[in-house]
């Protein structure tokens, strides 16, 4: 991250943290380290075992350095070609930025990444956005944009991002396939070690290797944190572990 791009994201997660603690959901942050020419995003957030990607930038106009990323152009390409994952993507797959208020400090606004970014404008360099993809029909269809607090209830409510099955067919997509979306493997080592951050949820730091050990922490985590807030509300016994979790993994399941 450059510029004042850390500020935004770290505004973001307060306003999902927000978001989660007025709707009894929990957040969490996972920054992906550097890795962002290998995810075309900055941060991976989840609220309740709902997924999404985030890609910031200091400003609206700083999207046009993704055309310094030859990763962009591949992600519009394979975007264009495939439609089930085009529909995943938009889904679960932002770019953001952050607009200085009047002597304050900063709101966050957000847009799909492919409907940002895949347009001559923003990437003159990649051939394959060139020409009009038949998802845009009309000359006006420009790029739509929310403010970060819309996305943070819309997730927070289950209206935003992708449940884990899906998501991670979209993942694997990203990061392998990049032909049908199919199948995933859920112990597939990831690029980089994530680590996870919960301000909702009293979470410092959590290690995951791969989505395995994410999946065997968060169901039972979630269950606790539900209830906490609502004890009434919560169920005779622990839910039991996910039959393909491995013995000693990390666990929400999403």
């Amino acid at each position: 991250m450059s510029g004042r791009e850390p500020s935004v994201s770290l505004t973001f997660h307060f306003e999902l943290w927000q978001a989660c603690v007025s709707h009894g959901a929990v957040d969490l942050n996972i920054p992906l380290n550097g890795a962002d020419r290998v995810f075309n995003a900055d941060n991976m957030f989840s609220s309740d075992g709902r997924f999404f990607l985030v890609e910031f930038k200091s400003s609206r106009g700083d999207l046009r350095s993704e055309d310094h990323k030859e990763s962009a152009c591949l992600l519009c390409e394979g975007l264009f070609k495939y439609r089930e994952a085009l529909e995943l993507h938009q889904q679960c797959h932002f770019a953001a930025w952050g607009k200085k208020k009047y002597n304050g400090g900063l709101d966050t606004f957000f847009g799909v990444y492919e409907d940002l970014v895949c347009r001559p404008k923003i990437l003159p360099s990649c051939g394959a956005v060139r020409t009009k993809p038949a998802h845009r029909r009309l000359d006006y269809d420009g790029p739509e944009e929310v403010s970060g607090e819309q996305l943070a209830v819309g997730v927070a409510t289950g209206q935003a991002g992708l449940e884990r099955h899906d998501f991670l067919r979209y993942l694997d997509w990203l990061l392998w396939a990049r032909g049908e979306t199919g199948s995933y493997e859920i112990s597939r080592a990831m690029p980089i070690t994530l680590f996870g951050t919960s301000f909702a949820g009293g979470i410092k730091s959590r290690e995951f290797a791969n989505f395995q050990q994410l999946d065997a922490w968060a169901e039972p985590f979630i269950a606790k944190y539900k209830a906490a807030l609502n004890p009434s509300a919560a169920p005779d016994s622990p839910s039991e572990p996910s039959s393909n979790t491995k013995p000693g993994g990390y666990g929400p399941k999403y």
